[in-house]
């Protein structure tokens, strides 16, 4: 894909997001997963397979012993081989852009705080498993390509400590920064386009629209809702196109063959192994 020199314009209006409840929203992609898993698909062509990306969604965790958006949960599946990580960037009290989903750390770390009202050494004091997003960096960036979605705006000085631990990297060829809400791109406005990309969930219809409409470099969102004429306009406007979450090697098959490079996942390892495998039975 090829980077343009268009930014981001932060005075246009962003969509508005569906509500659906995320317990919900998985209920109903797991049905249609067990449902189109094994429908009738065309067997993905050794170009489709090579072209085809794992994206690890905030890494291998079973939520227990390995947590989401841990170095734990995004070390085996670099090791594997699997193409991208997908984490999440809020900012903590002194704006330090820490990686971490929730605003507070209730669900995954079991305590109360809010990540906006402690200061980085006290965040990593108390939970050091949340890592800052130098370390990911660091640890990573050579390795797998990076999916850093934002999810929350910060000061001034958050969100330009944000673009200094970026600026090492090549927007495109290292990472890529993805939103629910458009309106968080302006936060890193200084990019190409091409580095943006907005993510849907039951609002495919409206962020699908938005990526028409505004310079970016791809969109991801529920397989369920894609069509094939989508994939058709992002192959003309050279954008990618990823297709999430996937759990099943025979849906992921399908999806590839629909020309849907890259696979956001819950189960990367499970999938990196099935996508290897048919690499592999498509080179005989």
């Amino acid at each position: 894909m090829t980077l343009g020199r268009s930014r981001y314009n932060p005075a246009l209006t962003p969509p508005a997001q569906a509500a659906v409840h995320p317990f919900v929203e998985d209920a109903l992609l797991w049905i249609a997963e067990a449902a189109l898993a094994y429908w009738p698909r065309d067997r993905p062509t050794s170009e489709q397979l090579a072209r085809a990306m794992i994206v690890a969604h905030r890494g291998e965790r079973d939520g227990i012993r390995v947590k989401e958006n841990t170095l734990a949960a995004f070390d085996p599946v670099v090791a594997a081989g699997v193409a991208a990580i997908e984490f999440d960037v809020r900012y903590t009290a002194d704006d330090e852009p820490v990686v971490v989903h929730d605003a507070d750390l209730a669900r995954v770390f079991g305590r109360p705080e809010r990540i906006d009202a402690l200061d980085w050494a006290t965040l990593h004091r108390r939970v050091p498993e949340v890592p800052h997003l130098a370390d990911i960096i660091a640890r990573y960036a050579d390795r797998a390509h990076l999916m850093i979605e934002l999810k929350a705006r910060g000061s001034a000085r958050a969100e330009a400590r944000l673009r200094e631990h970026l600026r090492g990297l090549t927007p495109g060829a290292h990472y890529h920064v993805l939103a629910l809400d458009p309106a968080l791109f302006a936060a890193v406005a200084e990019l190409p386009a091409a580095a943006l990309a907005p993510v849907a969930k039951a609002n495919w219809e409206t962020i699908r629209d938005w990526s028409q409409r505004h310079d970016c470099g791809g969109i991801a969102g529920p397989f369920p809702f894609i069509r094939r004429a989508d994939i058709r306009d992002c192959q003309r406007a050279d954008r990618w196109i990823g297709s999430g979450f996937i759990s099943r090697p025979g849906l992921m098959r399908r999806e590839i063959g629909r020309d849907i490079p890259w696979i956001f996942t819950n189960r990367p390892l499970a999938l990196q192994r099935a996508l290897d495998r048919a690499r592999r039975r498509s080179r005989r």
